[in-house]
């Protein structure tokens, strides 16, 4: 059974058990009240016969309650009765009730007189209690109205519980509308392989939030499908080129036997670089593929600083260049040690490749920021904007070696740990490329 059916039922279920709840619990203080004034009523009677009397039975031929009463002109039915027993057991009065032991206390009780249903109350009144007066009451016109009652309200309650359904119904439908939605989405997407368009949120509670989460899953998924599709086209149009290169060097190897030695050595040389060029570039594509959010590191509190001396002394060990590390302040941050490290290698790769080999690299720690500043020839303020993009590479740096991801990862980085990126030339020449692993 789907989720609205269900609902749909639980809801009028709750709406038809309140309805007949309040119905009966109605019908029971109503048919109470009722009767209860009806008792009272007798109650009063025997308790003040001689008010009861007069008003009830008309004109007393005699004093006291001996003698006979007789009914008012033109009564067809007679309402109320009585019967009067004197101290010695005498019947005084008698309408045609049966006789019943009374007491001081009024007793209340029902009787049938020719199939009809009466009340009575018996009750000793009198001088000196010692007169036994029953006045009774029919009662059908009283049942009647409580039986008309408990129609009325039964039918009144089926109507509610048809209007509560129909209700139920509506709200059901409403209520898991954006969840049939995110329901028709996901099998649309998993049938199709389609992203649908976004589901139409018009409330803020926990349905309208899975309604909104859906659609920010549909955005990720949207942009991460995009972003493989330029991945892909720009990863075959990057691989194109380094691998055309190297089938002509190996074809040419092949088909020329008498390749004199030093052009020989020279094609295995370029093959040798070519190739160690398309490793890195495979490498590359694979780390900007990946989804940092998803690596298994888990952030640890480090020191900005620590790790950026540790990267620098790595290079300069490496490449015989110097680089001057300027901490000031440096801070300690929740990071990615593995996926900083890359980061900040990336950048001072970079200025090393673009600097003179005579210039020193200056790297400036402030707090979470990051900055590398090169000697080199700056950057194009046409291209400023675009270093951190993937496999941009200005006009003038495509004869120099690399691949232009490296910025890109570095950008990722920065993105994940809630930081920025930015570029810009120098006054005194040559290029500063930084980055923060924090909100500034």
């Amino acid at each position: 059974m789907r989720l609205q059916s269900r609902l749909a039922i639980v809801v009028a279920a709750a709406a038809a058990l309140a309805i007949f709840l309040s119905a009966a619990t109605f019908w029971v203080v109503a048919s109470q009240t009722q009767r209860g004034a009806f008792d009272d009523g007798l109650r009063q009677a025997v308790e003040a016969p001689r008010e009861v009397i007069d008003d009830l039975r008309g004109p007393q031929r005699q004093q006291g309650f001996g003698g006979v009463l007789e009914p008012r002109p033109g009564d067809e039915r007679v309402f109320t009765r009585l019967r009067i027993t004197g101290a010695r057991g005498e019947v005084l009065f008698d309408d045609g009730l049966p006789a019943v032991e009374a007491g001081i206390t009024p007793q209340l009780e029902t009787i049938e007189i020719d199939g009809e249903r009466w009340r009575m109350a018996t009750a000793l009144t009198g001088p000196n209690n010692r007169i036994a007066l029953q006045v009774a009451r029919n009662i059908e016109d009283v049942e009647a109205g409580i039986t008309n009652l408990r129609r009325t309200i039964i039918m009144w309650s089926l109507l509610g519980v048809v209007v509560a359904a129909l209700l139920g119904a509506l709200t059901a439908r409403r209520l898991t509308a954006p969840i049939i939605a995110v329901s028709d989405a996901a099998k649309s997407m998993a049938l199709r392989q389609d992203l649908p368009s976004r589901i139409e949120v018009d409330r803020s509670d926990e349905i309208g939030e899975l309604a909104t989460s859906f659609n920010q899953m549909l955005a990720a998924l949207e942009t991460s499908r995009d972003q493989q599709s330029r991945l892909v086209a720009d990863a075959s149009h990057e691989l194109r080129t380094p691998l055309t290169s190297l089938r002509l060097k190996i074809d040419l190897l092949e088909s020329t036997a008498d390749l004199p030695a030093a052009q020989r050595q020279e094609l295995l040389t370029g093959s040798a670089a070519e190739l160690g060029q398309l490793s890195d570039l495979v490498a590359e594509l694979v780390s900007l593929a990946s989804d940092p959010s998803s690596v298994d590191e888990e952030p640890v509190l480090l020191s900005v600083g620590t790790l950026v001396t540790e990267v620098a002394s790595a290079i300069e060990q490496r490449d015989g260049r110097e680089i001057i590390v300027d901490i000031s302040a440096a801070a300690d941050v929740e990071l990615r040690p593995n996926m900083v490290r890359r980061a900040i290698s990336n950048v001072i790769g970079n200025a090393v490749k673009y600097s003179p080999v005579a210039a020193p690299i200056n790297v400036l720690v402030v707090g979470a920021r990051i900055e590398v500043h090169d000697h080199g020839e700056g950057i194009a303020e046409a291209d400023l904007p675009y270093v951190f993009d993937r496999f941009f590479r200005s006009p003038t740096a495509r004869t120099r070696p690399g691949n232009g991801i490296g910025l890109a990862i570095v950008a990722r980085v920065a993105e994940l740990h809630g930081g920025s990126t930015w570029a810009r030339n120098a006054k005194d020449g040559g290029a500063i490329v930084g980055f923060a692993l924090a909100p500034d």
